[in-house]
C-alpha cells in the first residue's frame, strides 16, 4: 500500500516533469522567433550569426543542432557565404543521417518522452524534403562558387534522394507505427481493476474535425519538388558534356512540365533540350539567355493547435483532456511578382515554379495520421496518472495531475522556416548592355543588375517578406 508521503513525493514529481517540459519549449520558441524576425527583414548575416550560435558554432568538439544548422545553412546562402554555408549543410546532413541510424537505447528513450512528456525534448527528426533541400542549397552554392564538379554531385544525391522519397516515408512511416505499437496496445488494453477505459477512436474523430484544410490542399505527385528538379534540369542542361547529361535534364525538365505546363520558362527549356538531343540545335550556338530564379516570402509555420476532447473518456474522473498537434500556417509572399526591363523596355517577368508551401503539406499531410495517434496516445498514458492520481491522492493528487497534463501537453512547432514560400522563374534574352532593372509591385527602389559577360546567366534573387529589400546572386556559363 502506498503512504501519503509517497503519493506527495509523486506529486512533486509531476509538478518538475511540468516545470521541465516548460522550460525546454519556451527558450527555444523565443530563439526561433528572434532567427525568424531577422530573416524576414532581409537582415540575412544577422540570421545566419543567431543561428550558427544556436546551432553551437562550427566547432568539432561539440555537435551542432540539426534544425539550427538548416536555417543557418540558409540564410548564409542567402547572405552570399556560399563556402560556409555548404560546410554548414554537410554537417546537418551527417546528422540527418545519424539520425536515421540513432541506437535502439535512444529510440527507446525518445519513445518515452513523447509519450509521458512531448517530442520536444526528443532530437528535432527532418523531413524527406529537408534532405532534398539540403543537396539542392548544396548544389546551389556550388554554382555560385563555380564548383562545377561538386554542383554535379548534389544535384544528382538531390535528384536520388527524390526518387527514393516515397520509399524512405515508407521507412518512417514503418519506424512510426513500431515505436506507437507498444503504447497502442497499453492504451487501449481494458482496465475493469479501476474503470478508466478510453475511447480513442472517438478522440481521432474529434481531431479531424479540427483539421478541414487537409481535404482541401492539393499536393505534389510522389513527394516531387519542382525547384529541386528545375535546377536539376537547368544545371545538366548548360553543363552538358553528353547526351546522358542531357537525358537527365530532359526528363527533370519533363516532370517539372507536367506540374507547369503554362510556364514559358518551363516550356521553352524543355524545347531547348528536345532539340538539342536531336542534334537540331547545338549549344555554342544558342541564342544568349539569363534565368531569373526568385525565392519568394517564407514558407510555413508549425502553430498549436488544442483539441478538447469531450467524449475521450467513459467517466468524469480525469480533471483534463487535450491534445496538442502541429498546424501549418502558411505566410504571405513577399512580392507577387517581378518585372524584368532593360532600360525602359520590358523582357518579362517571373511566374511560378514551384510552391514549397505544397512541398511541405505534401509531407504533413501523408505524416498526420500518425502524429494523432502519437498525440491521443499520449493523452491515454497522461490520463491514466491523472485517474490514478485522484484515485490516490484525492482532490490534491488530481490538481498536480492535471497540471502536469496541461503543462506537457504541446505540439512540436520545430520547422525548417528559412524556406522560401514559392520559387518563381523568368526566362529572358540579356540586354545589349548586360544591365538588368528588376522591379515590382510594392518594391520602393528597383533592383539594377549587371550581368556577366557570358552566354548564359542564373540570377538568383531572394526577398523574404513584403516590403523588404531582395538581395541577389549570379553565376554565368
Amino acid at each position: 500500500m502506498k503512504t501519503r508521503s509517497t503519493s506527495s513525493r509523486h506529486f512533486v514529481l509531476l509538478g518538475a516533469i511540468a516545470l521541465a517540459s516548460g522550460c525546454q519549449t519556451l527558450a527555444p520558441t523565443e530563439k526561433m522567433a528572434d532567427f525568424n524576425q531577422l530573416y524576414a527583414s532581409g537582415n540575412y548575416q544577422a540570421a545566419a550569426d543567431s543561428a550558427l550560435q544556436s546551432a553551437g558554432g562550427l566547432s568539432t568538439e561539440k555537435q551542432p543542432e540539426l534544425l539550427w544548422s538548416l536555417q543557418a545553412g540558409t540564410a548564409l546562402t542567402a547572405s552570399g557565404q556560399f563556402a560556409l554555408s555548404n560546410q554548414v549543410f554537410d554537417a546537418a546532413e551527417d546528422l540527418a543521417k545519424e539520425e536515421d541510424t540513432e541506437h535502439l537505447v535512444r529510440k527507446g528513450f525518445e519513445k518515452l518522452t513523447s509519450t509521458l512528456v512531448n517530442n520536444n525534448l526528443n532530437r528535432y527528426s527532418p523531413t524527406v524534403y529537408d534532405g532534398v533541400m539540403v543537396n539542392t542549397y548544396k548544389a546551389l552554392n556550388s554554382m555560385f562558387l563555380a564548383d562545377a564538379q561538386n554542383a554535379r554531385i548534389e544535384f544528382n544525391r538531390a535528384a536520388d534522394r527524390q526518387r527514393r522519397a516515397e520509399e524512405h516515408f515508407r521507412s518512417k512511416i514503418q519506424a512510426q507505427k513500431e515505436k506507437l505499437s507498444e503504447e497502442q496496445v497499453k492504451a487501449e488494453a481494458p482496465a475493469p481493476a479501476n474503470g478508466y477505459q478510453p475511447n480513442r477512436a472517438e478522440a481521432e474523430k474529434t481531431v479531424y474535425q479540427a483539421y478541414p484544410e487537409l481535404q482541401e490542399w492539393q499536393v505534389y505527385p510522389d513527394f516531387v519538388n519542382p525547384y529541386t528538379d528545375y535546377l536539376h534540369g537547368l544545371y545538366f542542361m548548360l553543363g552538358s558534356s553528353d547526351k546522358d547529361d542531357l537525358g537527365k535534364a530532359r526528363d527533370s525538365l519533363r516532370r517539372v512540365a507536367g506540374m507547369n505546363p503554362n510556364n514559358p520558362a518551363v516550356k521553352t527549356d524543355l524545347q531547348v533540350v528536345n532539340n538539342l538531343i536531336r542534334g537540331t540545335w547545338r549549344k555554342q550556338k544558342l541564342n544568349p539567355a539569363v534565368w531569373v530564379i526568385f525565392e519568394n516570402g517564407l514558407g510555413p509555420e508549425i502553430e498549436e493547435l488544442l483539441v478538447p476532447i469531450p467524449l475521450f473518456l467513459v467517466n468524469d474522473k480525469v480533471e483534463y483532456s487535450q491534445l496538442a498537434l502541429p498546424k501549418l500556417k502558411l505566410r504571405d509572399q513577399a512580392y507577387s511578382h517581378l518585372e524584368l526591363f532593360a532600360g525602359n523596355k520590358p523582357l518579362g517577368k517571373t511566374e511560378q515554379l514551384a510552391s514549397l508551401d505544397r512541398v511541405v503539406q505534401t509531407e504533413f499531410k501523408k505524416e498526420f495520421p500518425y502524429k494523432v495517434t502519437e498525440a491521443v496516445i499520449s493523452t491515454i498514458a497522461k490520463g491514466a496518472i491523472q485517474y490514478e492520481a485522484r484515485r490516490q491522492g484525492g482532490l490534491a493528487g488530481a490538481l498536480a495531475a492535471g497540471v502536469y497534463q496541461a503543462a506537457t501537453t504541446r505540439a512540436d512547432k520545430r520547422i525548417w522556416s528559412a524556406l522560401p514560400k514559392e520559387v518563381q522563374v523568368a526566362r529572358i534574352r540579356p540586354p545589349a548592355n548586360r544591365k538588368l532593372t528588376i522591379k515590382s509591385p510594392g518594391l520602393a527602389e528597383p533592383l539594377e543588375v549587371e550581368l556577366p559577360d557570358s552566354q548564359f546567366s542564373i540570377v538568383y534573387i531572394k526577398a523574404s517578406a513584403p516590403g523588404s529589400q531582395p538581395v541577389y546572386q549570379i553565376a554565368g556559363y
